[in-house]
């Protein structure tokens, strides 16, 4: 069965370069906010993803260019880098890409996997991170939100769980959750996870059903706790909801004639 990550772009590196490079006004709103911190974080990032890509290469005795050759290792170190808060300890930040890579490379490698590495390595690290500053930015997002409108337009990810999860938080604006828009995890869990093709429905509708449960469930759990930083709940729900993706699709198929 082709997955929609393979459908979308001519190849899986290529598709992986380009939504590395749609990150980019991100880190650069970051790093100018942020400066030297922000960018010690993003190149441990880089290295921990690539030795640990690396390592994990090197025990399957595969060779070691496939680390570097493949933009991967570069776009998880890169989420991570933008997900963590800025204080992250160096040591938690190493562990994050650890994990990710090795859940990764357990299932094979990238595109197969039944669940997103980044979220899981975020859900584990969660009770550890720090949430002393504060998870709203308006120019982050407005940045991130610009670079998954390009990939829209640039047709490499399918719009209808983007769009059905925005689609619920338009309308839940009059019950006062318009703080939401303002989180960077928000936009770059929308629009570099959410998408990817093995964690979500294969059917179009199913992906809109898919992206509406996920608005709802984040939209209701902030609602009810007001939490600032909505990065490992909405980690939490898309992981839940990764999980039920394959009977979303076995619902949705026409029934046999007779």
């Amino acid at each position: 069965m082709t997955t929609t990550t393979m459908r979308l772009a001519p190849s899986l590196a290529r598709r992986q370069g380009l939504t590395l490079l749609a990150l980019l006004p991100g880190v650069l709103v970051l790093l100018a906010q942020q400066g030297r911190l922000a960018l010690f974080n993003l190149l441990l990032a880089l290295c921990g993803s690539l030795l640990s890509d690396m390592a994990c290469q090197a025990s399957r005795k595969q060779p070691l260019a496939t680390s570097w050759r493949q933009p991967a290792s570069l776009l998880t170190g890169t989420l991570l880098a933008l997900l963590l808060p800025i204080d992250t300890p160096a040591g938690l930040l190493l562990a994050a890409c650890m994990i990710t890579v090795l859940w990764r490379q357990l299932f094979g490698g990238t595109a197969h996997g039944p669940f997103h590495p980044v979220l899981v390595s975020l859900l584990l690290l969660s009770p550890c991170l720090p949430t002393i500053l504060p998870a709203q930015n308006a120019a982050l997002s407005l940045a991130l939100l610009g670079g998954g409108v390009w990939l829209l337009w640039q047709g490499l990810i399918a719009w209808q769980a983007p769009a059905g999860f925005c689609l619920v938080l338009l309308v839940s604006l009059p019950l006062g959750t318009g703080w939401l828009l303002l989180q960077p995890a928000l936009w770059l869990l929308l629009g570099w996870v959410m998408t990817d093709g093995n964690s979500t429905p294969i059917t179009p509708r199913g992906r809109l059903i898919h992206g509406q449960a996920a608005g709802l469930l984040c939209v209701g759990f902030a609602a009810l706790t007001q939490w600032s930083d909505i990065t490992p709940l909405l980690a939490a729900i898309l992981l839940l909801l990764s999980a039920a993706a394959p009977l979303v699709d076995q619902l949705l198929q026409p029934a046999p004639r007779t």
